[in-house]
């Protein structure tokens, strides 16, 4: 739904957002406050119809990041780490070296999407004891855990008891466990509801990496190919192999830059799962999904919804291929210093 507003409005919501944002994402968007309408959306956190004084709702928001690793062949050989290293653990690096985030995360988006109930759970139980901007819960519409930006540090025994006592209406067993508990109730139900296949599939719509990629755009744009002449002015990798996505059709060249998008858009969106606990008789006849969680004794409905869809604009694929070289170097630049002090511990011995 559509509705008018004024600009002060639009104003008020900007300042809201930029100071509840960590400084080093201040600029990162902005409202535009020009404009005369906003959409009126549904609050995903939340269970539609019925009071939140009846049925407490407890909602996790998790960024999957991307799920598989690449195969393309237009990956550069010095490059090829790609192929045996998640993007999400050497952009992890890059965010440590910028000061974005304090520590590095341990989770591994391999884990969250392989289908496998025991990976799954060690996924969730990695996003909870790190969560950064990936992993957030909020109790009736407001955020319990998390932040809203990277910097956000590991979760201390003091955060944890208090996450346990927000809890206690929702998860019905003793203190102590209901961390636990939550975690297992996240993990069954990214197990059961196969959510993430289907995320999955979409984004392996990126079959040519950026490397790949940001050739066609090039020439969609109807510009001199810059990467082209970047790698011929390095002389490290040859363009020879980059001649094949230069000639394909223009119709095909426009299917690889929707695609890549498409997938762009899947690698970086959200999953939004809500919960409130029910009993065995109404769950039955639940419009909503549910599921018993044995360990807890409890049946709980849920729901799944994808946020963050908006379509990636064409512009962002020098964005796109900037930060793809970024990530690179600083972690292969990681790599070698490492190398380096283990050569040197070994000439010592």
């Amino acid at each position: 739904m559509r509705l008018l507003v004024a600009k002060e409005f639009l104003e008020s919501v900007e300042n809201i957002v930029t100071s509840q944002r960590p400084s080093w994402r201040a600029d990162a968007a902005s409202v535009d406050t020009n404009r005369n309408s906003v959409l009126l959306m549904d609050d995903l956190t939340l269970f539609a119809h019925g009071r939140v004084e009846d049925k407490p709702c407890l909602s996790v928001e998790i960024k999957p990041k991307c799920g598989f690793l690449p195969s393309s062949s237009f990956i550069a050989e010095e490059n090829v780490i790609k192929k045996s290293i998640t993007r999400f653990e050497m952009h992890q690096v890059l965010k440590l070296h910028d000061n974005e985030i304090s520590e590095i995360s341990e989770y591994d988006p391999l884990d969250l999407f392989s289908g496998s109930k025991d990976r799954i759970h060690k996924a969730i139980r990695a996003l909870y004891a790190t969560p950064q901007n990936n992993f957030r819960v909020f109790l009736n519409g407001s955020l319990v855990f998390g932040g809203l930006g990277g910097g956000t540090c590991k979760t201390t025994s003091k955060v944890e008891q208090d996450f346990e006592h927000l809890l206690k209406d929702i998860i019905k067993t003793k203190d102590g466990s209901r961390a636990n508990h939550f975690i297992e109730l996240v993990a069954e139900t990214v197990y059961t509801s196969g959510v993430l296949d289907h995320l999955l599939d979409v984004q392996k719509l990126d079959k040519y990496n950026i490397e790949g990629a940001v050739h066609v755009y090039y020439d969609l744009i109807n510009q001199p190919c810059r990467v082209c002449k970047e790698l011929e002015k390095s002389k490290t990798s040859s363009t020879s192999q980059f001649s094949f996505m230069h000639s394909i059709p223009m119709a095909e060249k426009v299917n690889v830059l929707k695609e890549f998008l498409i997938s762009a858009t899947a690698k970086d969106c959200s999953v939004m799962i809500s919960f409130r606990s029910t009993d065995a008789v109404i769950s039955r006849s639940s419009s909503h999904s549910n599921l018993h969680l044995e360990s807890a004794k409890q049946e709980f409905d849920y729901k799944v919804h994808f946020i963050d869809l908006d379509m990636r604009p064409l512009k962002k694929m020098e964005v796109y291929y900037e930060l793809d070289k970024k990530i690179m170097n600083t972690y292969l630049e990681m790599v070698k210093k490492k190398e380096a002090r283990g050569e040197r511990r070994a000439q010592r011995q």
